[in-house]
């Protein structure tokens, strides 16, 4: 029910207007967003690189309704690769297809897309397509399976476990060579659609992870669950895969700690970038997917 409220609120245009001139919020926000500004997501990335920790950076965004932003958003993200470049950080990219036009028009999307792909492949970086909700799931893989056989190392994908589907779609990605990053998942779907039940979800995360590490190619596990980190380094280990083959990844403001004990262990981190001026709708589905983990993270540290 809160989930399906707080995706209802983020659709409301004077509430997020009323949320960004907030101060608390905008106070909480920076907790769990880099920045507004390119700038400060880039710092964000430099400082998480000086402890070991490799990033990846969202331009906040979703469901533009016009060409000219969906524009807007291609031209961010290539100014943010051309940033990655020239301050020699250790991140790439991800980003939505319903910020580059999948609602307006697919073929939109698949030239917005290309510019994006193409500058990441001259710069040898990498992009990878975040996952949306499950009416655009056959879209995103119909489309990435289509830029990945032109830039088969600068793009990869995000399968959502809770999916009812994913299993399939999980063997169907894997065989097809693609570089997956596997998550629960945070979209409020019907029953039909999504394992609703937390340990049902947890049941197939566990289920796909352990398909990925053994099969996939350079598995990337997002979450910050002590068990299931413990579940991916034991299957690893049991398939003689090296550290070097997989990484963890988590949401920049959430777990560091958790972060950095991986770091000093040898395991390859990364951390979710978000910044722009968009971030009411980053930091709302942060509290949709998982409002305990947000209350958590706000706890303040108990001093020395």
């Amino acid at each position: 029910m809160i989930r399906q409220m707080l995706s209802s609120f983020s659709r409301q245009s004077w509430l997020r207007k009323l949320a960004m001139s907030t101060p608390i919020l905008r106070d909480m926000a920076w907790r769990f967003v880099a920045g507004e500004s390119q700038q400060e997501g880039l710092e964000v990335v430099r400082a998480l690189n000086a402890k070991g920790i490799k990033a990846t950076m969202n331009f906040i965004g979703t469901h533009v309704r016009n060409e000219l932003d969906a524009v807007r958003a291609t031209d961010a993200a290539l100014e943010c690769l051309q940033g990655i470049q020239a301050g020699g950080l250790d991140t790439h990219l991800s980003l939505k297809l319903t910020q580059i036009g999948l609602d307006i028009d697919e073929q939109i999307c698949r030239r917005e897309l290309d510019r994006v792909l193409r500058r990441a492949q001259a710069l040898g970086n990498f992009a990878r397509i975040d996952m949306e909700e499950s009416a655009y799931t056959e879209a995103i893989l119909r489309i990435f399976q289509d830029v990945r056989a032109q830039y088969p190392d600068s793009v990869g994908i995000v399968l959502q476990s809770y999916l009812r589907r994913n299993q399939a779609d999980l063997e169907r990605m894997v065989a097809l060579g693609a570089r997956i990053r596997l998550v629960k998942g945070g979209y409020w779907e019907s029953e039909q659609v999504a394992y609703r039940k937390q340990a049902e979800i947890d049941q197939a995360f566990l289920r796909d992870m352990e398909f990925l590490v053994r099969h996939g190619d350079r598995p990337a596990l997002a979450t910050h669950d002590p068990a299931a980190i413990a579940w991916g380094i034991q299957v690893a280990e049991s398939a003689g895969i090296d550290k070097d083959a997989m990484e963890f990844q988590m949401l920049f403001g959430v777990r560091e700690d958790l972060a950095l004990d991986l770091v000093h262990r040898g395991f390859k981190v990364r951390s979710y970038v978000p910044y722009g001026s968009h971030w009411y709708e980053y930091v709302l589905g942060c509290i949709r997917r998982d409002p305990g983990k947000v209350l958590r993270a706000l706890r303040p540290k108990a001093k020395a």
